[in-house]
């Protein structure tokens, strides 16, 4: 923009001299043409805004857990489609730490210019704000939604050493041991964190809260029985079940998972109803402006209704979704009260 100020000067300047007719023009003559053309410099610098031409460099996607997961996966398959359709590359920064708040105070610092974005979710956006103190940020204000991308299921998974077979089994033998079995999260405030103490509050079984680093550590400890319960996407914890390594007891879903066909829901077990599917989505800094917003949604939005990324989705487990911003932001803040009434409920004090 300052070059283009320049540039208006110069043209005005110029102007001046050649309405002298070559002479040299008195200093009141040039500074009354830079006055005169003030406003024409002004409207010309501004008439491009930043983000006429977006994107045209690098975006870079901050990931607020460690590679190998879930979102992590997404945020690498879309971020690819959005090489291809915006032709800039599309980086993922792995940002993991203390239940995704690392990564989201990173992005809020970032310049509100839309080549930065988040990829948030449930846990990591309307979950732990309530139970982690001393955010330097407002999940709701300091951020603007551009897009749900998907949908994920969770297990209740048990580990293979303990010996249980069924949802049933493991209540029963967490009532007979309360406060001997442990189950690992991916820190506090996350959905592996809530959605345990959900079950746990439940089914009236006391279990110990271990949290881990991101989702792979709490796979490889459920696997090697550092913990004995883990609640997990499907995604995450299809290696560990088919492995043998970890067994999937019931679906935190409303209905089964394509991926896992028999393995019941909790209300198949004869348990209530506890349906805690999480969403992914894509965020970015408050101020992006409008016009940034509408043009990533409706370029995912394209990607996400191309079949063979559909395919991909259902095969990770992942329920495709798309959309609106202003539906996204809509249920955002919807998510997030209710999550603060569950976290009261089940007396989970902030930390």
């Amino acid at each position: 923009m300052r070059r283009s100020w320049m540039r208006g000067f110069g043209r005005c300047i110029a102007g001046a001299w050649r309405a002298t007719r070559g002479a040299v023009p008195h200093v009141s003559c040039l500074v009354a043409a830079a006055l005169l053309c003030g406003g024409t410099c002004r409207a010309a610098a501004g008439a491009a805004p930043a983000d006429a031409a977006y994107p045209v460099r690098s975006i870079r996607v901050i990931v607020p857990a460690p590679p190998g997961g879930t979102v992590d996966l997404l945020a690498r398959v879309l971020g690819e489609r959005l090489e291809a359709t915006f032709g800039v590359a599309v980086v993922v920064d792995n940002r993991p730490g203390a239940s995704g708040i690392v990564g989201n105070e990173i992005a809020r610092r970032a310049p509100a210019d839309g080549y930065t974005l988040l990829a948030a979710t449930t846990a990591t956006h309307v979950m732990a704000p309530h139970v982690v103190t001393g955010l330097a940020y407002d999940p709701l204000q300091d951020f603007v939604p551009i897009i749900n991308l998907a949908y994920q299921t969770k297990v209740i998974l048990a580990s293979a050493a303990l010996g249980v077979a069924t949802l049933a089994e493991l209540v029963a033998l967490a009532r007979r041991r309360p406060g001997q079995l442990n189950y690992a999260s991916v820190g506090v405030g996350s959905s592996s964190h809530l959605d345990t103490e959900q079950f746990a509050a439940l089914t009236a079984i006391d279990l110990v809260h271990v949290p881990y680093r991101g989702s792979p550590q709490t796979i490889a400890a459920l696997s090697a029985n550092e913990v004995q319960v883990l609640v997990a996407s499907v995604t995450a914890a299809q290696p560990a079940i088919a492995s043998g390594r970890a067994r999937a007891l019931a679906v935190m879903a409303d209905r089964r998972a394509p991926l896992l066909p028999d393995v019941p829901t909790i209300a198949e077990t004869g348990l209530p109803h506890l349906d805690v599917q999480t969403w992914i989505g894509f965020l970015a800094p408050a101020g992006t402006s409008s016009r940034i917003v509408a043009d990533l949604n409706r370029a995912l939005n394209r990607i996400l209704r191309s079949a063979d990324i559909r395919a991909w989705m259902e095969k990770q487990g992942l329920e495709s979704r798309g959309g609106s911003s202003a539906a996204f932001g809509v249920e955002v803040r919807a998510d997030f009260d209710k999550w603060g009434k569950v976290t009261r409920d089940l007396g989970i004090r902030p930390q």
